[in-house]
């Protein structure tokens, strides 16, 4: 049987890259609405905040594996 999507290793760079990518445009929009007098922040705003570390750490460490 075939497959249709690869995972090999041009495809993790990019996986990596985009999860880079949407973690910041996500954090700049919480730290954005932080700075927003009056704001709210939510129990998942902050737990998107949390999760963002490990994913860069991660995703960091795969794009910088040779």
């Amino acid at each position: 049987m075939k497959t249709f999507l690869c995972y090999n290793a041009g495809m993790r760079k990019i996986v990596d890259i985009i999860l880079i990518l949407g973690f910041l445009l996500v954090d700049f929009l919480f730290f954005h609405d932080i700075l927003k007098s009056g704001e709210v922040i939510t129990l998942p705003q902050y737990l998107t905040g949390v999760l963002s570390i490990p994913v860069f750490v991660i995703s960091v460490q795969s794009l910088l594996k040779k």
